[in-house]
């Protein structure tokens, strides 16, 4: 059995087997978004090499591409720097189409791109942030990002999206349950290692005051 009938089928044994399982499914889902969204957690980290095709400046990722943490050109050896699209265009009019070593990464929409435009096969390395997917009845394990240890939380956020549609008061009772155990899963899940504290590096009086 999988994760997400496993959650469905707690949902019922709390009550909500008058609503089909689809509709269990689809308010896992919008707390499984909403609980993902929420931070930069680290469990949705990844890491992939990409090699550029000559002429291609779009970059595509294995994962659903949510927020860029790091992009280097491996092949140049360059941190790539990111550029808002409409600097993008302003400052480089006369260079929109030029071909070279990429130096700078730039979204449109959802779609990454790189500039300049690679002259040949470049290969790159990227850190970022994914995102979810749509959850549904049906979704393998693996499709589900948040951590299996905190299903509770997810459980909690659905369950008191159940409550109020039915206009049910325990809503706002399993809100609170599900702020509590959040608050124990951020503590678990921000906190990595035990190995080196945190530092404040003093860069002028004020610092002291920390």
């Amino acid at each position: 059995m999988g994760r997400i009938d496993t959650l469905i089928d707690t949902m019922e044994d709390y009550g909500f087997d008058d609503l089909s399982r689809s509709t269990l499914a689809r308010l896992i889902d919008d707390a499984h978004k909403e609980l993902c969204l929420r931070e930069a957690w680290p469990f949705l980290e990844k890491e992939q090499s990409l090699t550029q095709s000559s002429n291609d400046n779009t970059v595509s990722t294995t994962y659903a591409l949510g927020k860029v943490l790091a992009f280097v050109n491996t092949s140049d050896k360059i941190v790539l720097e990111p550029l808002r699209t409409d600097a993008q265009l302003k400052d480089f009019l006369y260079d929109l189409d030029v071909t070279g070593s990429p130096t700078h990464y730039y979204f449109i929409g959802e779609q990454l791109y790189l500039w300049p435009t690679p002259s040949a096969s470049t290969s790159s390395r990227i850190r970022y942030l994914t995102q979810p997917t749509t959850l549904t009845e049906s979704s393998p394990n693996e499709n589900i990002l948040w951590p299996e240890r905190h299903d509770s939380v997810l459980l909690y956020s659905a369950l008191s999206k159940g409550y109020y549609i039915n206009d049910d008061p325990q809503g706002a009772a399993m809100q609170q349950v599900m702020d509590a155990r959040l608050q124990v899963a951020r503590d678990d899940l921000w906190m990595r290692q035990y190995d080196l504290p945190d530092r404040i590096v003093v860069l002028d009086d004020n610092d002291f005051l920390f």
